[in-house]
Formats: C-alpha cells, structure tokens, sequence
C-alpha cells in the first residue's frame, strides 16, 4: 500500500508535466521558462529566506538541537503558502494551541504534498492509527525521509503549524484509533525525551502566536514508562494542520 501511494503521488507530477506540455502547444504567445511553468502548476508560494534573518535562525537552531548527531544540515529554507490552504486552516481560528512540527517524507511526493497538502489516505496508519504525524524532535520525522539527487544525500523536511488545540496524552500505542476522544483536539504519543519546553520561542504567523521548540530533548520523568522513545503528534483532521515552511536539506 505505501508504494501505491508513491505511486499515485509521482503520477501526480507527472501528470502535472502533461498539463505543462498541453499549455505550451495550446500557448500563442511566447513560451515561458519551463520553471516557471512548473511553479505556477504548483499553485504554491515558494518565498526564499535569508540565512541572516530572524525567522531563519528560529527554525535553524530547532534543527540543530532536536538531529541526531549526524543529523541533516540545512541547505535553504523557504516559507510556503498553498493556495486555499490558509482558508481551510481558518476554521480552526479559536484554537489557541498551536505549534510548529516536523514531517518528513520521500522526495518523490514533495511535488504532491505541495499541490495538494498532507492527506489522510485510506490505508494510512501507524501506532497512533489513522491521522498525520508530527514530531517536535527532527531526528524522530528525519527517519522518514527518502533522499534523492547524484549523491543520494539531499532530502526535503516540512515544518508544519499545527492547531492542537487539547491534547490528549497515551503512552502506549493503539493503531485502531482515528480521531480524537471527545472533549480534545488531538492526541500526543508522549514521548521519554521532548525539547526543553523551558526554552521554547514563539513566531507570530498571520497574527497567531506559534510555539517553537529552541532547546534540546531532555527525560521527562512524567513518561519515563512510556512505550515511546520521542513524542508524536497526531490530528485526525486534515483541515488542522498548515505548511509553513520547506526545507532542503543534506543528509
């Protein structure tokens, strides 16, 4: 089932390519670069940070203190923004709760997630059963990353806002589950690390305060039985969640 999903996912690109080819015959005027053509199929912003601003600092350093010590290095951040996808989120305006965390995946269906954003698939589980994972740790999504390139060493990252709202917290798995209990908004496999909460930032995004993980995993002794070694994150709707940021990075 997972390499259908690849599947469907690189057709999508594909066919993106196809709609490229049709406007280009069907075009009277001159043609425009063919990477231009293929960013507006996106129907994405892609907008570059600088290395030196604030932003790009925030989200480096909760990079570097949440890897693993060979870890990946951060070759350039971009802020997106998903055409329709801001109008979606907005229904989840009264949750206060909201943090920004990792997703990793294939480079194969960077260009899907970009056109359509992260999805709920039919056949899609895991230990916290059917929603959307996150991680605070990037160590803990870096796992699921597929690199690509010459060298097999550059992979993309996502880093997600995410409206949690009341979490709800388990320590054991339980891969039957696909929403939240009544009265809570998501669900946290509470993990025996998590970022130094002490050290937390905030980014304000469109008026919305957005939590920042800044220091290293330290043992939380609240959940030293857990059955999970780093926390994950779970939203069982795909209208919570909004990508913020993506990431290019050497692994």
């Amino acid at each position: 089932m997972d390499m259908l999903l690849v599947l469907g996912d690189i057709e999508l690109a594909q066919s993106l390519q196809k709609e490229k080819e049709q406007a280009e015959k069907s075009a009277e005027v001159e043609v425009p670069h063919p990477l231009d053509v293929n960013y507006r199929l996106l129907k994405c912003k892609l907008e570059l940070l600088t290395p030196k601003s604030k932003e790009f600092k925030i989200l480096e350093t909760y990079t570097k203190k949440t890897k693993s010590q060979h870890g990946p290095k951060i070759k350039y951040i971009w802020r997106v923004d998903r055409d329709g996808e801001g109008d979606r989120f907005k229904q989840h305006d009264d949750i206060k709760e909201r943090k920004l965390l990792w997703h990793g995946t294939s480079v194969a269906v960077v260009v899907a997630i970009l056109k359509s954003g992260l999805r709920i698939m039919p056949h899609s589980g895991g230990r916290v059963g059917k929603g959307i994972y996150f991680a605070s740790e990037n160590s803990k999504s870096a796992d699921y990353v597929e690199p690509a390139g010459k060298t097999g060493n550059t992979g993309i990252m996502f880093l997600n806002e995410v409206a949690l709202g009341k979490e709800h917290h388990i320590i054991m798995g339980n891969g039957n589950l696909t929403k939240a209990p009544a009265g809570y908004d998501s669900i946290v496999a509470k993990g025996m690390t998590e970022p130094d909460p002490t050290l937390d930032t905030v980014l304000t995004i469109e008026g919305k305060k957005v939590v920042v993980p800044q220091g290293k995993p330290i043992n939380q002794p609240t959940f030293k039985h857990s059955s999970f070694d780093q926390s994950e994150y779970l939203i069982y709707k795909e209208s919570q969640n909004r990508i913020r940021y993506l990431l290019m990075m050497e692994f």
